[in-house]
């Protein structure tokens, strides 16, 4: 008979481990994109399928009762929307206009970086730190129905400038990378009535942090020969900038949150949601409708994003209590 709990122990020491180095993996990811660039963004195609891996893993936790809890306490939601897409797009106008006045293409570059929607990277961040994975899920999946209407409005009316949404195109992506992986989790932790959750979720969990580093590496190989091909040294005071705008965005949503008397557990899938953004929709939109000089600031901030994550991460709710019991 065949034993599975050698494989068991071995791939929980595995998650572990990959926990545990979060905050030095997800730069080491950004290093290697850049430095192998067109080595790896042939595989850029694979991306999609593994969001939709880390979603189906995070379903696979989630009771259909624990998903609906969230949508009839809207308090952490309705949060999340004022965070996400008021507050930080306002502090991305300022910041920018503060530090580059009569640059409006820079200034434009910041502000689309802050209206788009939130990335589906947050919710392993969440997931890793304890916070509530079926709040993350769901607010990836208002924050995508709901970039449509606000990101050409919020670029409009800050940037005084105009941009077009593939509507069609975000709907179908978000289908496919969130909606379907999700549900299809969240229906077999129901049919197996949580047996799924307990024994096979645990054993995928590895894969979820191991597709995290795949997904930097390559989203990061995209933009790697642009970067260094056209370097100079203004690209200095925008790489600050964008490192500053990543960090504000954590501790802005997560004491504004204990102000609002959201829970813990809420509040750090909510702090994780309002500060990162799925910048390769920005990266497309920026290339698709702006002059070079608007990717600067979302080509810095597809280098910046998960480092400044796994160190305000830490600043914020410490080192990470892993329990582990095989060592």
């Amino acid at each position: 008979m065949f034993h599975f709990q050698p494989i068991e122990a071995r791939l929980k020491s595995l998650n572990y481990h990959l926990e545990k180095a979060m905050p030095i993996l997800t730069p080491s990811g950004v290093i290697m994109g850049l430095l192998l660039g067109p080595l790896v963004s042939w595989m850029n195609p694979s991306v999609p399928y593994l969001f939709g891996l880390i979603t189906f893993i995070g379903g696979l936790g989630i009771s259909s009762n624990a998903f609906f809890g969230v949508i009839k306490k809207p308090k952490a939601i309705l949060f999340f929307i004022l965070g996400a897409n008021i507050i930080m797009p306002l502090v991305a106008w300022a910041l920018a206009n503060l530090l580059f006045p009569g640059h409006p293409e820079i200034i434009t570059g910041f502000i689309l970086l802050m209206a788009i929607p939130t990335a589906i990277t947050g919710y392993i961040w969440a997931t890793i730190y304890k916070g509530n994975g079926a709040l993350s899920l769901t607010l990836i999946i208002v924050s995508t129905l709901l970039a449509p209407l606000l990101t050409p409005y919020t670029v409009a009316l800050l940037a005084q400038t105009t941009v077009q949404i593939d509507t069609k195109g975000m709907m179908i992506s978000l289908l496919g990378m969130v909606v379907i992986p999700s549900i299809a989790g969240i229906l077999i932790n129901n049919a197996t009535k949580g047996k799924v959750n307990d024994r096979v979720a645990p054993n995928l969990k590895p894969f979820s942090k191991i597709g995290l580093f795949f997904i930097v590496v390559i989203n990061t190989s995209q933009v790697s020969e642009r970067l260094i091909a056209d370097a100079s040294w203004i690209y200095l005071p925008i790489a600050l900038a964008c490192a500053l705008l990543a960090a504000l965005g954590y501790p802005l949503a997560h004491y504004l949150g204990k102000l609002a008397n959201i829970s813990l557990e809420d509040r750090k899938s909510v702090t994780f949601a309002v500060s990162m953004r799925n910048i390769s929709s920005a990266l497309v939109l920026a290339i698709a409708y702006f002059p070079p000089e608007t990717a600067l600031p979302v080509i810095f901030g597809i280098v910046f994003q998960q480092t400044i994550c796994a160190f305000m991460a830490h600043t914020l709710y410490g080192r990470k209590k892993i329990p582990y019991h095989n060592r």
